[in-house]
């Protein structure tokens, strides 16, 4: 696939602070690519150096196959929507959206058609004459939008734009923008720490952590095999459930152990390359629906809190005296708070992560996807 942007071992510090550190990847023609991680992670950095307004103390910027690392925004061909939408009050919403037309000196009759198709691609047409400052939120984001999308640009950057909206608001406007970026084909750079929102956004997602890009994929394959002990405790919601020990072989068999606990793993084992690991403290993890109430479960703990989710029931299950797991199970189990139970894991979905790095061991006969 084409490049539409190329960031190439790009670092920046901040007096000590190391906001940026060599990080590289390319955002394909089309597609929502999306920088996830939690607030100082760098991700607004590295946004801001690629629209031009930060310069990278190391790395090279290419945007349309084009070195721009050295050229001032506005020759880049990018457009960058901010947190804070930024309208300007005191005009109406056509003024607005205009704004940047004017400055390019576009003639009138081209000015007022590609205002008029962008106001209806977003739904703005029946806010054409109200004054900016004066519509709702979700309106003066679609502006701020619409701003960006009239002059055509060759990259629209958005920096975490629903983050001032309400939930419900923010629901509906993501589905929106991902119809909307459908239907023009731009090509989009976004930017939050809301994983929710990325899962649901983007093509693709890159996940930042202290200025490092930790994974880059689908938000299938970063929800189903995280690389990192990292991206496993960022990513899902619920969150996945967390076992440490010690990794043991006896008799050719591995096993998860921890003071009086022993866990088997050699179903697991089929799945990845755990010798490396044997002897070393490791943490397993599971996401609550890879998980399931079994009696023949390799795990046994007692319910202490059940939850109604929708058509399920979420059981806290204490298999430690400091670990409670959490598994889903059907509305019409018969169980009961106090009661003992075992837990059975879908093997294919157990991740097994160094305690010391953080990294997973690599899966039998393949390689993962870390940058």
């Amino acid at each position: 696939m084409e490049a539409e942007v190329a960031v190439d071992s790009v670092s920046k510090r901040f007096g000590d602070t190391v906001a940026v550190d060599g990080i590289s990847f390319e955002v394909y023609r089309g597609e929502i690519f999306t920088l996830l991680g939690p607030s100082g992670c760098g991700k607004t950095t590295t946004l801001r150096i690629i629209a031009g307004l930060e310069k990278p103390d190391t790395g090279r910027v290419y945007i349309g196959g084009r070195d721009v690392t050295d050229l001032p925004p506005q020759k880049r061909d990018v457009c960058l929507v901010f947190q804070e939408y930024a309208v300007f009050p005191h005009m109406n919403v056509f003024e607005n959206i205009a704004f940047g037309l004017k400055v390019r000196r576009i003639p009138s009759n081209d000015l007022r058609k590609r205002v008029v198709e962008v106001a209806e691609t977003l739904g703005l047409t029946d806010y054409l004459n109200s004054r900016a400052g004066r519509v709702g939120l979700s309106e003066q984001q679609k502006i701020a939008l619409a701003r960006c999308m009239v002059v055509e640009p060759r990259v629209l950057l958005l920096d975490e734009p629903l983050t001032l909206v309400d939930a419900k608001t923010r629901e509906r406007m993501r589905r929106e923008l991902r119809e909307i970026q459908r239907r023009i084909g731009i090509t989009m750079l976004y930017v939050t720490h809301d994983q929710l929102e990325a899962l649901m956004l983007s093509d693709r997602i890159a996940v930042m952590n202290r200025g490092r890009l930790v994974q880059i994929g689908t938000p299938i394959e970063i929800y189903d095999n995280p690389q990192s002990l990292f991206v496993a405790q960022f990513i899902g919601s619920p969150t996945m459930n967390f076992i440490e020990g010690v990794l043991k072989k006896y008799g050719g068999n591995l096993f998860l152990e921890r003071d009086d606990f022993k866990m088997p793993l050699d179903a697991i084992a089929k799945y990845y390359d755990l010798e490396q690991l044997v002897d070393r403290e490791v943490v397993i993890g599971f996401r609550p629906e890879d998980s399931s109430i079994d009696a023949k479960g390799a795990l046994e703990g007692s319910i202490e809190l059940i939850e109604v989710v929708g058509d399920k029931l979420a059981l806290h299950i204490k298999v430690l005296k400091d670990v409670v797991v959490k598994v889903y199970t059907s509305i019409y189990e018969d169980v009961a708070a106090g009661s003992k139970v075992r837990i059975s894991l879908n093997p294919g979905k157990v991740h097994v992560f160094d305690k010391t790095s953080g990294r997973k061991p690599l899966p039998i006969g393949g390689e993962h996807g870390i940058p």
